[in-house]
């Protein structure tokens, strides 16, 4: 018995160490994961700090997905619809005018009783293909029904190939 448990243990590790082919990633941007924090704006209109709050933005380099994204709110305001914006920028530092005239609404972001939800967000190849080569300053805001730009994250440089 003894010896049967050595024997797996040592298949494990040999098993462990050999070199599996990696996946090839994005070489130009790696998946991030962004903090959302309320804003000024949320504040002076109600919405609560939340507990927690992300987006992760995975560009997985492929023919077919040009990016996938995942949103996630923890203690938002209750019972309350949240439109994913993403917002673009020339300006690495998301300053100045934005490098598209109007947001790019994503996914819309439905609270339960406890202020929580959860979205995603997919662009084919074909939809990023227009900003191949580019590089930008991105940053993601929520706005609530009344229009109010309630979380939003840090800006972020995307480079998109």
């Amino acid at each position: 018995m003894k010896r049967r448990f050595i024997l797996s243990l040592v298949g494990a590790v040999v098993l462990s160490s050999l070199q599996v082919p990696r996946a090839i990633a994005d070489q130009v941007y790696h998946s991030e994961r962004l903090d959302l924090w309320r804003t000024a704006e949320g504040r002076a209109a109600g919405h609560p700090n939340l507990r927690s709050g992300q987006v992760v933005n995975i560009h997985p380099n492929g023919p077919v997905n040009g990016a996938l994204e995942r949103y996630m709110i923890n203690g938002a305001k209750p019972k309350t619809k949240y439109q994913v914006l993403i917002h673009a920028f020339s300006d690495l530092d998301c300053i100045g005018a934005p490098a598209l005239p109007d947001p790019i609404p994503t996914a819309l972001l439905t609270t339960n009783a406890q202020g929580n939800a959860q979205g995603q967000g997919y662009f084919s190849r074909a939809d990023i293909d227009p900003f191949s080569g580019a590089t930008l300053g991105v940053l993601w805001t929520l706005r609530d029904q009344n229009g109010v730009d309630a979380y939003q994250t840090d800006c972020t440089v995307v480079s998109i190939d």
